[in-house]
């Protein structure tokens, strides 16, 4: 029976020391802090054998805690005997599990880990506690990634009114809640909601962390991109500039944030058609997300994409094409064919072949177009 503790031990340090910051972080579970921009789904994707493992390992902790002892099983650490699949490593595990299953596209797994993860933590610690709202909120978060808004934004507000009534306003993880609905809001063009909601946040975690806080200036690039989708360019390169500017002093050239900002001021420049300053920030952000990422993970993708579009907006056909035909076959196959972000890789590619004079191909790929794909 020890061998089984000293395992499960073994991959909750694993878990645990994994840099990156969740929303379980906010809550109690303290990760050690990290330079570097690798989070346990960017790790997952370089791990395809993860959830496997941990599945593995559940099994086993089931079946070893199925026979019978013949003496107890002494403590680790001074802490209590484990608890089967329910003690807190399993629940770390899996919610790496679940990340996991959704940075490799294996997204019915992912969501049915979470629901599983949910009604565990919730029988250990109460559907009240701010564990178990922690994972209810990973799930909401996943919901709004793959645009299934109906079901992201009744849990995501279920959180974030509980986090209020537990934890009060002023709370790391009310904030965090505050700005998971942000981008639900933002995603679904609700800008007004959105802003209201984010400049709340603003106000209430600027005394908290202070102005260049990595949390603060994720709400100023966000206020931004929502400047930008509503035209408001001169606004919101203000924005961006200070984000950008902040987060290189702050997290550093190559941080993941840093990266984002440089892609958002990109997207900008290029809507504003000031080609030669999108450029080299487009290129870069792809270039390290190309690196340290892969080329299938979905934030290369964006970058992937935003420098086809920019080469497309030049009339640099044979540039663009083989860009935007990666983001779109990847986007289908990491996301699904009626995601609105492979159908927006979908709709420049009719566009490419339009504007090159191109007929025959814009036709098959509008046939791919139907009424259920089109749909958000």
């Amino acid at each position: 029976m020890a061998n089984r503790s000293y395992a499960i031990w073994a991959l909750a340090a694993v878990v645990w020391l994994t840099p990156g910051i969740s929303n379980a972080d906010l809550v109690g579970y303290k990760a050690k802090p990290s330079s570097t921009i690798l989070t346990i789904s960017s790790i997952a994707e370089k791990m395809p054998a993860a959830p496997t493992i941990i599945s593995y390992l559940m099994q086993w902790d089931r079946i070893l805690s199925s026979r019978p002892q013949t003496e107890p099983e002494k403590p680790i650490f001074g802490e209590k005997p484990f608890l089967g699949e329910k003690h807190e490593p399993i629940l770390w595990a899996m919610n790496s599990a679940a990340q996991a299953y959704s940075s490799q596209g294996q997204y019915e797994q992912a969501e049915s880990t979470y629901l599983k993860l949910i009604e565990m933590s919730g029988t250990l610690f109460g559907e009240k506690n701010p564990k178990s709202l922690a994972y209810k909120a990973s799930l909401g978060v996943f919901y709004t990634e793959h645009a299934k808004y109906d079901k992201a934004e009744p849990l995501l507000t279920e959180v974030l009114q509980d986090r209020r009534t537990l934890l009060g306003e002023k709370n790391l993880a009310t904030i965090s809640s505050m700005s998971d609905l942000v981008v639900l809001y933002a995603d679904q063009g609700r800008y007004d909601k959105a802003q209201q909601l984010l400049t709340s946040a603003v106000k209430i975690g600027r005394p908290l962390l202070g102005d260049d806080h990595q949390i603060i200036l994720s709400f100023i690039n966000r206020l931004a991109v929502i400047y930008r989708d509503q035209g408001r360019y001169d606004e919101a390169e203000k924005i961006f500039v200070t984000a950008l500017d902040s987060r290189r002093t702050k997290l550093g050239p190559e941080h993941a944030d840093t990266v984002q900002s440089m892609n958002d001021l990109g997207m900008l420049y290029t809507k504003q058609k000031r080609y030669s300053d999108a450029e080299p920030l487009l290129k870069k952000a792809f270039e390290i997300r190309n690196t340290q990422l892969g080329e299938e993970h979905l934030a290369t993708l964006e970058s992937m994409y935003e420098l086809g579009v920019l080469y497309a907006s030049q009339n640099q056909y044979e540039k663009a094409e083989p860009l935007l035909l990666k983001a779109y076959e990847c986007r289908e196959k990491r996301l699904s064919a009626g995601h609105p972000a492979t159908l927006d890789s979908l709709g420049r590619l009719i566009k490419l072949y339009e504007a090159w004079g191109k007929t025959e191909q814009a036709q098959q790929w509008r046939a791919k177009t139907t009424p259920e794909k089109s749909s958000k």
